[in-house]
């Protein structure tokens, strides 16, 4: 600090002579106070202007919700002496924190409509603070609230702009008319400094509020001879809005006809009679009464009034005593026997008592609460209280009287009670703060303000004021406004806080204790807050960071540096002041913290000399901070010049045909070693070049300038790398430009469009004017010479021949003998040495329509396809819906020569066939025939009549051609599940076409996949042949096939078995297989270039067809696209019969994967399990949990099946055991990665989770999610692929190919053993998606819920003799259980025979009309089915028999008991639903009952039934006493009828 400075501090001090000898207050000479005056002389000089003194300001405060707002500021201290500090404020650092301060606090009188939404904003409060923001004098805003308080409004801590966060009512039942606010506004300054305001916001009513009747109806009777202008009855609104809003007003809808007989008063309600009644008794007038609000928009509500006329004599009751006045009622009323209000009415006919009604309205205003209850007695009524009163809540009721009489005639009064408000709210501090002051300062220092609120609803007895419970002597409280304030200086060093209690009493005495106002208390903590008058010092003068690299991170930590200060009050804050070069470090202002803010370099500056500031806002102290800097390597090489160099190309130059140079910028000496390693970028290139690390580029092979190969011109990118290579080299890259000279060492070639058509039957001439090119350069090109070559037939020669650059022909053509011929041309350029090569031209003969046609024979082969149009597994998207649209399925053949000659041709349907084909249509011009859409499965001969006419070569005939259809329909899940072959090099119509044995390769490759799926031909279907180019071969013929016993066989069960035959299928059908299980993700990012890629069959129910002359082929469209995402969407499915529910699967006991997968299998080391495999991904996660029995074994392999040349892809990934440990190969396609866990030894019998996760950077495997390092097994894959790329299936528990013979055919460093896996295997997910292991693709000795290998592996270790015996013991048990089974059902019999529910009818209950009050039962339809017996031997057989009780006439009695119920009034419609909810009137479903329901059961016999034949025999069982076969020839028993 310099003297000047030092000498303006002390003149600053000098006000504070009284701060306890601190400042300026020690003792001083004369002679130096005069030197002090006389320096600070000429601030005297200043204006009364700028010494900004203020006089104490304080507003009043009474705590009343009425109370507007509550404030109490201080600005500062009455004045003693002239204080220059205020005057250079400007020049010097504050030392005094200044209280921030309301200036507006009592003038806020902010309100809000009710119902405003959340975020308008309301006012905004303002608050000053002398000090400057960076010194104090920031200030932020925020809410007092009380905990647990949710705020109703939100204030910006920094604008004080406060908007709402709450939705008010201010009608019932929220009643919120009002609220209050209490903003806190603190300043930054030590300590901190605040000021409060208390606000009342007024919440404004608005007319949201219908206005309601007392009553849901009125109605009320008048006699006919009631005078006119009396009084007819009264209605009765209550609005809860506020002022014109609740105000009601009455009126008659007068598009009613009897209105004019009454009138209404608008403000009362009142309806009189305006019309003498000339209507009849019992007339009733029907009326609707309207009210209204008064509000700017008056919102409305209507009421039915009905009135009914009644005889003169009948007169309505009149009140003879009611309460004229109000009445007042104190709100602590509480005796509910009292009579408040006496109610006397007279009948005015003869009637002893009349009947009191207390209204109950739909406001609490109007009893909804029903606080007050009515008790009558006669003539007379009473009103008492029934609730509690509230005049905080209810402050006046309006209550209406009803009195009826027994005609009932009534009439209504009204009675107004008032509450009046009592001192029974006890006043209640709303906020817990503390308050604080500086040590030191004077008396009357404002420390905090209090408030309390009572919640009493006047002014009489919700009046606050304030006193001290204690510390009396130390502070005092202003009556009114709650402000506190010092009685004295403190000294913080001798206490550095007070606890004070504060009272808070209220105006009145209190209704709660007698005697005494009401009155609360809460305790304050006050804290004496510290000054800043100590200096901050640094722990060292210098401090030194070493090595700090110079490619250090961003923020990085380099130093700290520390400055203590013995003050409390105060905060050290830090700064660099110089030394920071480019602004290359930061430090952090309140920890010391230094770190780096730029980029450095060593090159540039190696070292820097910060000095830093410790500043407390009044003092500082100084450090100084050395960083050395650290040379790193961050200079990547630099190259000396780009070079150009040119050499003639198909020539091999020996030594260097370029020289390159880079040097290292992070070396200093150019001459010294430089360490600079070079190498090609393409790696196309390095076939052809070499570099070494000196930079010479030399040739391996000669370089090519002419296309298709070559280039005129090629760049070479050469990287260099410093440090040798290493691993953290860097690297930059030039380029080398070498340019070719051109040697004459391409023949030219033909240019000609082909092919070149030459009609038939024309004489010779020239055909074509020929045209060559060469990839040479122009002075090695043209001019070209043509020649037939020496290759050239002699046929050819004889008629053809080239005169300069004019192909000629020599002879007419018949294109019936050759169609086209294969020219050979030699074509000589003009270079030196000259070169010839040799094109073929084809020239085609064009056809002339000069044969005659024949009859002709074709099939065509169509699969219809029908979808269930759903994604229907993991992999498969459907489009399209129903079976195959109108679809072309072939063209009808003719032989016929000619074979360009269809314009000459028309079909039509031989005439007797035109009826006979619904589902083909035939195109007339083109012979095109089209299946209809719903054609049925079979085989369809269709008959065509085809003409042709070619005047003059072909007179007009016709002929005969039959097309022989068949139809067969394939369901989707046979393409769902289908396997399929990708070939190369074929085209579908050689697929189709059949060969000189009558078979295609399709038929071929039906029957043979026939034998290797050991199913019969006709479960075979090849339903897709599409042939494309795809993007590794131009023709490419993909074909889909399913097979099926019962269900049809899983895609991996297909294409591993196609696979195992590949090499005989290639043989059989003498093609070429790329692969089989067709994927388009299997070369790695050929399709998407992130490289996660999940295959998706695409299925259309629009066929593809395939057409040939004599066969076509119409197939299912279904081809596999990509997905370049791991993400599978799918629709629930859920499996083993579990039920979909929601977005879950609700699974049969058991079954615990999320779809109701069987999450185990079983394996006992001599099988396998097929399983879908699995897509490739960016990140891969599998994880499964093992059971394992034996200690060696394969737990799952993932590769291919078969060495494919063609394909080459070897990804594969595998999990074994080996001597008890896990042990994971994956190959990515470039080498064998091996991870070998040895932390944790799987074959103890017990379950162990095995993770592992697979990314293109890193392979992870975890078991027993041990993530410690000792366990953690980790590695890189090797070679540069990044991604696992599979078509095969995943096999668990073994392998069904020879792991060993591929591993050698494919190079693999590590492969996975053959050896079987024994235990179980669960829970098995891929990227969250659950495997449903209990049901393989295919499998070879498992165990689906891993029973008896899990039983296996519980065995393991135990005596054999000890399990024989537990399951002996059990067999026992077993056996003694169904013995006492089997005699107690022998010894019960068959108790179902008690039932009656096992009875059997013919009709179905559950059929509505079918219950027994429903049904007429005709039992004539089942007697046995011969002629009846003749009458005299009928009453042989039953003589006691009358006619009217014969078995034939029971349909009669039935229709007589059916006539007799529907002729019963109380008898419901027989099919009405309600009465046949409850059919049968309580019979059980199995009883007939109701054959005679006027008699018990057991009153009934029905032995004669045994007579009606072995068809009745169950019936005769059930109601006969002697069972039916018996003794057949008794007579009948007797029968008993109603």
């Amino acid at each position: 600090m310099s003297v000047s400075s030092r000498w303006w501090w002390r003149c600053d001090a000098l006000p504070r002579s009284r701060s306890r000898g601190r400042g300026c207050s020690r003792s001083r000479s004369p002679l130096f106070l005069l030197a002090v005056l006389l320096t600070c002389a000429p601030l005297s000089l200043a204006s009364k202007e700028d010494l900004p003194w203020e006089s104490l300001r304080t507003t009043k405060l009474r705590h009343s919700r009425h109370s507007e707002s509550f404030h109490t500021s201080y600005s500062g201290s009455h004045p003693k002496s002239v204080d220059v500090r205020d005057t250079l404020k400007n020049n010097l650092a504050v030392k005094d924190n200044h209280k921030p301060v309301f200036t507006n606090c009592s003038h806020y009188h902010p309100s809000v409509p009710e119902h405003t939404q959340p975020n308008v904003h309301i006012f905004t409060v303002k608050a000053e603070d002398k000090d400057p923001p960076d010194r104090g004098g920031k200030l932020r805003y925020q809410f007092v609230i009380a905990s647990g308080e949710k705020p109703k409004f939100k204030i910006d801590a920094d604008t004080g702009f406060i908007t709402t966060s709450h939705v008010f009512d201010r009608d019932e039942p929220a009643r919120e008319k009002e609220t209050y606010i209490t903003v806190r506004v603190s300043d930054n300054g030590l300590p901190q400094l605040d000021d409060v305001c208390t606000i009342k916001v007024t919440i404004e009513d608005i007319n949201d509020n219908s206005p309601v009747f007392d009553k849901v109806s009125y109605m009320e009777s008048v006699p006919q001879d009631l005078p006119v202008g009396k009084e007819v009855m009264r209605i009765s609104a209550t609005d809860i809005d506020d002022g014109n809003n609740s105000i009601v007003h009455y009126s008659l809808d007068p598009s009613y006809s009897n209105n004019t007989y009454f009138r209404i008063d608008e403000s009362t309600g009142v309806i009189y009679l305006n019309k003498t009644i000339d209507k009849p008794a019992n007339f009733k007038f029907e009326l609707r009464a309207v009210v209204n609000d008064m509000g700017e928009t008056p919102l409305y509500n209507s009421i039915i009034l009905d009135i009914r006329v009644v005889e003169p004599n009948k007169k309505s009751p009149s009140f003879s005593n009611v309460p004229l006045d109000i009445i007042y009622l104190k709100e602590n009323f509480s005796d509910y026997d009292f009579r408040i209000a006496t109610i006397q009415a007279v009948s005015n006919i003869p009637e002893k008592e009349l009947l009191f009604d207390l209204g109950v309205g739909k406001t609490e205003q109007t009893n909804k609460m029903r606080t007050f209850a009515l008790e009558s007695d006669g003539d007379t009524a009473y009103i008492k209280l029934g609730g509690q009163l509230d005049y905080e809540r209810i402050t006046d009721y309006i209550l209406t009287v009803r009195v009826q009489n027994k005609f009932e005639l009534a009439v209504e009064t009204k009675i107004n009670i008032f509450i009046e408000d009592v001192n029974d709210n006890i006043p209640v501090f709303v906020e817990s703060r503390s308050g604080s002051v500086l040590e030191n300062e004077p008396i009357d220092t404002p420390v905090m303000q209090v408030r309390a609120i009572d919640a009493d609803g006047t002014s009489a007895h919700n009046q606050v004021t304030y006193t001290l419970g204690d510390n009396d002597k130390y502070f005092k409280i202003d009556p009114q406004t709650g402000n506190i304030t010092t009685l004295v200086s403190f000294d913080r060093e001798e206490k550095d806080f007070y606890n004070v209690k504060v009272i808070a009493t209220d105006n009145s005495p209190s209704a709660i204790v007698p005697g005494r106002h009401n009155s609360g208390q809460k305790s304050f903590r006050i804290e004496i807050a510290d000054k800043n008058d100590n200096q901050p010092k640094f722990t060292q003068d210098t401090y030194v960071a070493e090595a700090i690299a110079e490619d250090a991170n961003i923020n990085e930590l380099v130093a700290e540096v520390v400055a203590n200060d013995i003050d409390t009050a105060t905060q050290v804050t830090y700064s660099i002041v110089t030394g920071n070069t480019y602004d290359a470090f930061f430090i952090e202002n309140t920890t010391g913290k230094i770190r780096v803010n730029n980029k450095l370099d060593y090159e540039n500056i190696t070292q820097y000399s910060l000095t830093i500031k410790a500043s407390d806002g009044l003092h500082d102290d100084f450090a100084m901070v050395k960083i050395n800097i650290d040379n790193v390597n961050d200079n990547p090489p630099v190259f000396v010049q780009n070079i150009t160099t040119t050499i003639v190309e198909e020539s091999l130059v020996e030594g260097c045909i370029a020289n390159v140079e880079a040097y290292d910028p992070d070396i200093a000496d150019r001459n010294a070693p430089q360490k600079i390693v070079y190498f090609l970028v393409k790696q196309d290139q390095q076939k052809f070049l070499k570099i070494d690390n000196e930079g010479c580029l030399q040739l391996i092979e000669p370089l090519d300038r002419d296309p298709p190969n070559g280039f005129n011109r090629w760049q070479v990118l050469i990287t260099a790398m410093d440090q040798q290579g290493s691993p953290t080299a860097l690297r930059s890259t030039t380029e080398v430009i070498i340019n070719l000279t051109d040697i004459n060492d391409n023949a030219p070639y033909l240019t000609n469009a082909q092919p070149v058509v030459w009609y038939e039957n024309q004489p010779p001439g020239a055909i074509v004017t020929l045209t060559a090119k060469d990839y040479d350069t122009e002075e090695n090109g043209a001019p070209f010479k043509f020649s037939l070559n020496e290759s050239a037939s002699q046929d050819i020669r004889t008629k053809f021949h080239i005169s300069g650059e004019q192909l000629m022909t020599l002879v007419t053509f018949d294109r019936e003998e050759i169609k086209e011929y294969l020219i050979p041309i030699a074509i000589s350029d003009s270079g030196l040495p000259r070169m010839t090569g040799v094109s073929i031209l084809r020239v085609v003969i064009g056809d002339r329509n000069d044969n005659p046609m024949g009859p002709g024979h074709s099939d065509i082969f169509v699969y219809n396809y029908k979808m269930d149009g759903h994604l229907s597994d993991h992999n498969t998207w459907s489009y399209g819906y129903g079976e195959a649209p109108d679809t072309e399925i072939g063209r009808v053949y003719v032989t016929d020569p000619d074979d360009w000659d269809l314009p000459d041709k028309q079909f039509s349907w031989l005439p007797s066939y035109a009826e006979k084909s619904p589902y083909f249509d035939v195109q007339r011009e083109t012979g095109m025939i089209t299946m209809r859409e719903g054609t049925p499965n079979g085989t369809y001969e269709l008959i065509f009549n085809v003409t042709e006419v070619n005047e003059p070569l072909i007179p007009f005939h016709w002929v005969e051609a039959s097309v022989n259809v068949t139809v067969k329909e394939i369901p989707e899940e046979a393409v769902d599940k289908s396997g399929s072959i990708r070939f190369i090099n074929t085209t579908a119509e050689d697929f189709i076409t059949p060969s000189l044995g009558g078979l295609s390769k399709k038929d071929v490759l039906r029957q043979k996949l026939s034998l290797i799926f050991n199913t019969s031909l006709d479960n075979v279907d090849v339903f897709t042949v599409y042939s494309h180019n795809s993007a590794t071969h131009d023709r490419t013929l993909d074909v889909r096939f399913s097979a099926h016993g019962s269900p049809y066989y899983a895609a991996e069960k297909l294409n591993s078995l196609a696979s195992n035959n590949q090499n005989e299928l290639e043989s059989l059908l003498n093609m070429q297989i790329y692969m089989i299980s067709i994927d388009e993700c299997i070369i790695e990012k050929l399709k998407c270039k992130t490289g996660s890629c999940r295959n998706k069959l695409v299925k259309s129910n629009v066929p593809l067809s395939v057409y040939t002359n004599l066969t076509s082929f119409v197939g299912v469209s279904a081809t596999v696209d990509v997905d370049c995402s791991c993400k599978n969407v799918q629709i629930l499915e859920c499996f083993n019969g579990g039920t979909p529910f929601s977005d879950r699967c609700e699974c049969p006991e058991g079954l615990t994967g999320p779809r109701c997968e069987i999450t185990s299998v079983g394996f006992h080391g001599d099988g396998w399990a097929l399983y879908p495999t699995v897509p490739s991904c960016e990140e891969s996660f599998l994880s499964l949990r093992i059971t394992p029995g034996i200690s060696d074994g394969l737990i799952f392999y993932l590769g291919p099946l078969v060495h494919n040349e063609l394909l080459n892809v070897q990804d594969f990934m595998s999990l074994e055991l080996i001597k008890g440990y896990p042990v994971l190969l994956i190959n990515y396609g470039s080498g064998t990665t091996r991870i070998e866990h040895k932390h944790v030894k799987v074959d103890d019998g017990q379950s162990h989770l095995i993770e592992i996760s697979f990314v293109k950077t890193s392979i992870e495997m975890f078991v027993d999610q041990c993530k410690m390092s000792s366990c953690m097994n980790l590695a890189a894959p090797t070679g540069l692929n990044e991604f696992l790329n599979v078509n095969g299936p995943l096999q668990l528990g073994g392998a069904n190919v020879n792991l060993e013979r591929l591993g050698h055919l494919y190079g693999w460093k590590y492969v996975p053993t053959n050896a079987g896996f024994v235990g179980c295997i669960s829970n098995l997910t891929f990227n969250d998606e659950t495997y449903n292991l209990g049901q393989p693709s295919d499998s070879k000795n498992i165990d689906s819920l891993c029973q008896t290998s899990m039983a296996k592996a519980v065995s393991f270790g135990i005596d054999t003799n000890f399990l024989v015996a537990i399951l002996v013991c059990v067999a026992i048990l077993l056996i003694l259980l169904l013995a006492v089974v089997v005699h107690k059902r022998r010894s019960e019999g068959w108790p179902e025979k008690e039932f009656d529910d096992i009875r059997e009818n013919i009709i179905n209950y559950e059929d509505e009309g079918g219950g027994e009050g429903d049904a007429g039962y005709d039992l004539q339809v089942l007697r046995k089915m011969y002629d009846p017996p003749e009458k005299d031997q009928l009453q042989t057989l039953a003589p006691t028999m009358t006619d009217a009780m014969m078995p034939g006439d029971i349909s009669g009695f039935l229709d007589d008991k059916k006539h007799v119920i529907d002729r019963d009034p109380d008898t419901n419609p027989f099919d009405d639903v309600r009465h046949y909810a409850y059919e049968g009137d309580g019979n059980t479903t199995g009883s007939l009952s109701s054959l005679a329901s006027c008699t018990d059961e057991g009153d009934l016999k029905f032995n004669y039934l045994s007579s009606f034949g072995p068809r009745f025999r169950k019936l005769a069982d059930m109601y006969g006493e002697v069972p039916s076969d018996e003794d057949e020839s008794q007579a009948p028993g007797e029968e008993s009828w109603c």
